[in-house]
């Protein structure tokens, strides 16, 4: 009997401890089901406040050539309205050039022009304007009747006078170009310049035909696009 007994015990024994080491091997979840609700809905309450930013689309610039020519209306707005600002010192240093080219030449011309209707006057010896563009110790008097000495004044006075409105023109011919330039950078923004674009040459032998019986070697150009 009590042979018996001991083997019911050690059997219970091995029982519970067979059922101890299955619970043991079972995981057991760390994360409570209301910590898991809640991260849900937190989660959700995120995305609906924050925005997603790859669903907005960035627009790309694209100039509009009408307006680029108005804004050319003030010298280098084109350039800047296209946001080609590598531009703008050379529209600065072509109108500066041109503004010193028409100041200098207009200068000139008031100053020979002052001097040649002076000493035209019926009083040449009142007025000192011609008398600066005679040698330094000179006798004015024997300039005044000089016919020379007017002739240069007045040769000075219609050259400057040509250099002056020849620098006009060619301002003008400027601020046309430049106007053209910024309706064209306009137009051609979005221009695509891909890879596929090549222009290729390579010699190429021309063979006689009727019209040209001698045959030749020349240049073959090739245009991919």
């Amino acid at each position: 009997m009590r042979r018996v007994q001991q083997i019911s015990l050690l059997a219970l024994f091995w029982l519970a401890l067979s059922l101890s080491a299955k619970a043991a091997l079972v995981p057991t979840d760390s994360i409570p089901p209301d910590s898991v609700v809640q991260s849900a809905t937190r989660d959700k309450v995120v995305e609906e406040v924050v925005p997603n930013k790859k669903s907005k689309e960035v627009k790309s610039f694209q100039p509009n050539s009408t307006k680029a020519v108005l804004f050319s209306i003030i010298p280098g707005g084109g350039q800047v309205y296209n946001r080609v600002y590598w531009k703008l010192p050379i529209v600065i240093g072509a109108y500066t050039a041109c503004y010193y080219a028409i100041s200098w030449n207009n200068n000139n011309l008031l100053d020979y022009a002052t001097a040649f209707r002076d000493i035209k006057s019926s009083t040449p010896m009142e007025h000192q304007s011609w008398k600066d563009f005679i040698p330094y110790g000179a006798d004015p008097k024997s300039y005044v009747n000089n016919t020379g000495f007017h002739e240069q004044l007045r040769r000075g006075r219609d050259f400057y006078r040509r250099n002056r409105d020849l620098s006009i023109i060619i301002t003008v011919g400027i601020y046309a170009l430049f106007m053209i330039d910024a309706y064209v950078d306009a137009e051609l923004y979005s221009f695509d310049i891909s890879p596929n674009l090549t222009l290729s040459y390579a010699p190429a032998y021309i063979p006689s035909t009727p019209q040209t019986p001698d045959s030749g070697i020349g240049v073959q150009l090739a245009l991919t696009f």
